[in-house]
């Protein structure tokens, strides 16, 4: 059995052009993120997906393994099924470009689990099987509640995915006694995944929300969330990379 990981990572982001090279304690967010893949001790391979010259030019300067693919990728797991075409694997592993936060004990917790249920149910019917596992972590303030860049999750109680949208959901209106949930970018696809998603239109919920799982879940397939402790925090624009500064700071105070 072969785990890969695989870090997408589009140099023009609309929002943060560049974003996957901009520097945090001195390295690129993809060395951040290929670091903490690289030490979670479960995955075979790991390498950068990328669109960009200067993308690869800089795994190269950080001996990280890179492969080309097109510059026509509306999504991370488009990006991922192409590169998949380049490497051989049962498992592919996708870790978001712009989450430098994630830690290996996320990365190694979400693909046990992961290939732990799909390696378990393989001979069942698809109704009754994972068809991609991924993360999510808990919200802990309001404003990111409201923040259309958070993907809010919404799960069954055995963690199959009902829902997910970028305004907050479940609307609040008889209780706030609700825990909410994020999307964090670990995600666990089989090659059958990739294939029926190269295959398969883009959904109209999918097309709304510009959130890609959505065309799964739109179909039926069985998306399934593994809930991880640690704090994420994408960078989608420059005021997020200076919060995450501060964030990676304070841990590196912490930890002397």
């Amino acid at each position: 059995m072969k785990i890969v990981g695989i870090i997408p990572a589009r140099f023009n982001s609309t929002r943060f052009p560049g974003k996957v090279l901009a520097l945090l304690d001195n390295r690129p967010l993809i060395w951040h993120v290929y670091n903490a893949a690289a030490e979670s001790g479960i995955l075979d391979a790991v390498c950068v997906a990328a669109d960009h010259e200067a993308v690869q030019k800089a795994c190269a300067e950080y001996n990280i393994p890179c492969l080309i693919t097109g510059t026509w990728h509306p999504n991370p797991t488009s990006r991922i099924w192409e590169a998949a075409g380049q490497v051989e694997a049962d498992f592919y592993v996708m870790m978001g470009a712009d989450e430098p936060m994630i830690s290996p004990g996320d990365i190694r917790q979400v693909v046990h689990q992961a290939v732990k249920a799909m390696s378990e149910t393989s001979g069942l019917p698809e109704s009754d099987r994972p068809f991609v596992v991924n993360a999510m972590a808990s919200i802990t303030s309001a404003p990111e509640v409201f923040d259309s860049s958070n993907i809010k999750i919404v799960c069954s109680q055995a963690g199959k995915c009902l829902y997910a949208s970028r305004s907050p959901v479940p609307y609040p209106k008889g209780s706030l006694d609700y825990s909410y949930k994020k999307f964090v970018s670990i995600g666990v696809y089989t090659n059958e995944a990739l294939d029926f998603f190269a295959a398969s239109p883009i959904s109209r919920l999918e097309k709304i929300e510009e959130f890609d799982l959505l065309r799964f879940i739109e179909q039926g397939k069985n998306v399934i969330f593994e809930d991880i402790s640690g704090s994420t925090l994408s960078v989608d624009t420059p005021k997020d990379l200076e919060r995450i500064r501060e964030q990676f700071e304070d841990r590196k105070r912490n930890e002397k």
